[in-house]
């Protein structure tokens, strides 16, 4: 049962909690944050809680078993809101979640991705929405469902995603899947050819006045010469630590 993760009760246990930091709770409301003091009973405004896989004793037991499973980094954040209200606008992750419904109901409704699989460069609040985009996931979702406490909703990376109440309060987990990509593979292996001393070698003098493309140009065929070379087994090693040490939420 979600509700023996987190209830009501516990949200007002934490958000009293004085050794809380700022970026550990906040408010929001209509779409934007709220800068007054948060509660949890606020008749308006949605109270959010952060990081809740480091601090609240269930959830992180529950993230590090569901890292665990998927092989990928768990993190918990959890949304208390008003009846007749919304917390946040529309908007993506640049990670997939799990939104479990603990108490109450939500609306929610779900366009498909405005950006593929977005990465972190790649947040909502950088690259935004054309007004003919925010019209279409504001009056066209693809997808409308309203969840109710017991169910869980599985929203892919870059989805845009919005919710609201009806007639009662709500309090969601999310439970964010904190995606290790080809990317994040990539930049394993860059750390790896670092064995390389050309890819080492400084930049040269009077660098300003450089050819900089050609200058890519040459480093990016080094590049590709080591991976070309490079035994996949060599690195395996190294990159599982990586990948586990992510899951345990150890940069």
């Amino acid at each position: 049962m979600t509700w023996r993760l987190l209830d009501l009760d516990a949200v007002r246990q934490i958000a009293v909690d004085p050794g809380l930091r700022p970026i550990e709770i906040g408010m929001a409301h209509q779409g934007a944050i709220d800068g007054r003091r948060p509660d949890a009973d606020h008749p308006t405004s949605t109270l959010v809680l952060n990081g809740l896989h480091i601090t609240w004793p269930p959830l992180v037991a529950f993230c590090k078993q569901l890292a665990a499973e998927l092989g990928h980094p768990v993190t918990g954040n959890a949304y208390s809101t008003p009846a007749g209200s919304r917390g946040y606008g529309p908007h993506w992750g640049t990670h997939s979640v799990f939104l479990a419904q603990t108490a109450g109901s939500k609306v929610w409704q779900l366009s498909r991705p405005v950006f593929t699989d977005p990465l972190e460069p790649h947040r909502w609040t950088a690259v935004g929405f054309t007004d003919e985009q925010l019209a279409r996931v504001t009056d066209h979702p693809d997808v409308e469902v309203e969840l109710t406490a017991g169910q869980v909703l599985f929203i892919p990376r870059g989805w845009v995603h919005h919710g609201h109440t009806t007639t009662r309060r709500s309090l969601h987990i999310t439970f964010g899947v904190q995606l290790l990509t080809r990317f994040w593979l990539v930049q394993q292996l860059l750390a790896h050819v670092t064995a390389d001393p050309y890819l080492r070698a400084a930049l040269p003098p009077d660098l300003s006045n450089n050819d900089m493309a050609a200058l890519i140009a040459q480093t990016g065929q080094g590049l590709a010469d080591q991976l070309a070379a490079l035994d996949p087994h060599a690195p395996a090693a190294a990159v599982r630590t990586a990948q586990q040490l992510s899951v345990l939420g150890v940069e």
